[in-house]
């Protein structure tokens, strides 16, 4: 990341490239200030998953929903968040290959479930965005009736696609630009698996490098295909399906991707119309990087903190 005066003006900070020529860029702060109540975020309803329920019956809500709150009404209080992660170790566990998944008995209190955290509709977006920036993929967030809603990760990116011009020049930045002044993380290190593997073998890939997702490549390591954990859905009725070859399995879902010259606006785009968590980084068709939702909300966080390194309302207060 390039190195940022501390100094303000306004709304606005102030960069020097290594060509020592000033370029002003519009500093997103008070804007992210804001709190969701007032903003345009779409929030809807959470199924909450009682600890009395089924791992079957638990599989099924996060599947659609992807994560959940989960509440022991013997003990009157949330527990902990569950999501795709905790099912594919049961899953990799149950299968009747060498198991490579976690022993569960029977019920979701078995699993080592994340921190349950919740926000309010006073926390400020920059307060959300720190919530994500963490790596989950929904927010939950306690409304006025004291009822759980949730924010997605596409519901965040379809609001900035939204106020882009509170941005600056930052949207009409390509990968390249991104990722030496902005800090985008599009270059880390890409997991890979040939097209020809059985699909239980691409999630313990998955579960082994503690990721959602990978491309998937022929035998020439060009990109064919994406694996992510979401794909479970797919055999969610029969196990048996993940023996199946990946090319098999994933050949009516050609992967999405991007180069460095995508623009940030583009990448909004692309993620919104595809309604999906990645894009993959190709160069001459091969992959070098992936970039996530994630890596995008945590630039934008990041690049707005270290502007304003006094600012003190980045804290989640819980």
């Amino acid at each position: 990341m390039s190195a940022t005066d501390k100094k303000s003006q306004s709304n606005y900070g102030m960069r020097k490239c290594s060509s020592e020529k000033i370029i002003t860029m519009k500093n997103p702060l008070h804007f992210l200030l804001q709190p969701i109540s007032t903003s345009t975020l779409e929030l809807k309803k959470v199924q909450i998953l009682d600890t009395s329920v089924s791992i079957e019956e638990g599989f099924n809500v996060i599947i659609d929903q992807l994560s959940a709150p989960v509440y022991d009404p013997k003990k009157e209080k949330f527990i902990g968040i569950c999501d795709l992660k905790h099912f594919l170790s049961y899953i990799l566990y149950k299968l009747p290959f060498p198991p490579t998944g976690d022993y569960v008995e029977s019920s979701i209190t078995d699993m080592e479930l994340f921190p349950f955290t919740t926000l309010d509709k006073k926390s400020s977006i920059l307060q959300l965005l720190k919530y994500f920036d963490t790596g989950v993929h929904r927010a939950f967030i306690l409304n006025e009736k004291k009822q759980i809603e949730m924010i997605s990760q596409l519901s965040i990116l379809k609001w900035f696609k939204e106020n882009a011009h509170e941005f600056g020049d930052m949207k009409n930045k390509d990968i390249i630009s991104l990722d030496r002044s902005y800090n985008l993380h599009s270059f880390s290190k890409v997991h890979s698996i040939v097209d020809t593997e059985p699909v239980f073998k691409a999630f313990q890939l998955i579960q082994k490098y503690k990721i959602y997702g990978m491309p998937i490549v022929d035998d020439k390591n060009q990109i064919v295909g994406n694996i992510s954990i979401h794909d479970l859905k797919y055999a969610s009725s029969n196990l048996d399906k993940l023996a199946l070859p990946l090319k098999m399995y994933v050949e009516e879902r050609p992967p999405i991707t991007c180069d460095k010259s995508t623009k940030l606006s583009e990448l909004f785009n692309i993620f919104l119309n595809n309604q999906i968590h990645r894009v993959h980084l190709v160069e001459g068709g091969k992959p070098i990087g992936i970039i996530t939702i994630t890596d995008i909300i945590s630039m934008i966080y990041n690049h707005t903190i270290s502007n304003n390194p006094d600012n003190k309302s980045s804290s989640i207060q819980m």
